[in-house]
């Protein structure tokens, strides 16, 4: 029951339970009940055609072209090419997701040589930097069709690049040496920039059909 005659404007107790209003007699349920049905129609109408531009939003930044679908697999590469060693610390043990997934399941990560291992801390940190951001430029390109989307996806990239160049730099300058892995996440990462630009184009194109 509304808590307002739909009549007459008269307020209403939310404790009210008659089924007239008791100004002026209207029928609270069945007054304007076609009217209020078809506004209730319109209303679904409406939140309808809004999920589905929405679907269809989402469908075309991602998989609404052969471009957008070699954009979204390339965005999860990096994850695969971390399996590869990324960095070989001063002692010669190999830096990998691999090999740090492994040791967090066998319980034998080394902790301690974190603090104390600069050429393996800078390289670990990487590693966790390049899942985040890859995380988040994955859901940036999601919504590819906004006035300002392009400019968006290249901004989260050039900060996932910006963030990947500066921790390698100082894993170097710490004593790591660059492996496989670091060189396929390089190239992926250029790659994506790539795409941004194509998959832009075919949604410009189209929209403009």
């Amino acid at each position: 029951m509304s808590n307002k005659c739909p009549k007459c404007g008269e307020k209403l107790s939310i404790f009210y339970m008659k089924q007239t209003c008791p100004k002026c007699g209207a029928n609270l349920v069945y007054y304007d009940l076609d009217k209020r049905l078809e506004a209730d129609h319109e209303r679904a109408i409406r939140e309808q055609e809004a999920v589905d531009k929405f679907i269809y939003k989402l469908k075309l930044s991602s998989v609404g072209g052969a471009a957008q679908i070699i954009r979204l697999v390339l965005f999860f590469s990096p994850l695969l090419c971390m399996l590869l060693p990324m960095f070989i610390t001063a002692d010669g043990f190999k830096v990998s997701l691999l090999s740090l997934i492994m040791g967090i399941i066998s319980g034998e990560l080394p902790i301690d040589r974190l603090t104390s291992d600069m050429s393996y801390l800078f390289p670990a940190a990487l590693i966790v930097c390049v899942i985040v951001f890859s995380l988040a430029v994955i859901i940036s390109s999601l919504f590819s069709t906004g006035r300002r989307a392009f400019l968006r996806n290249m901004l989260f990239s050039v900060l996932n690049t910006a963030v990947f160049v500066a921790v390698t730099v100082l894993a170097v300058k710490n004593g790591a040496v660059l492996s496989h892995g670091t060189y396929a996440v390089s190239s992926v990462y250029a790659l994506e920039f790539l795409m941004h630009t194509v998959v832009n184009n075919k949604i410009k194109a189209k929209s403009e059909e």
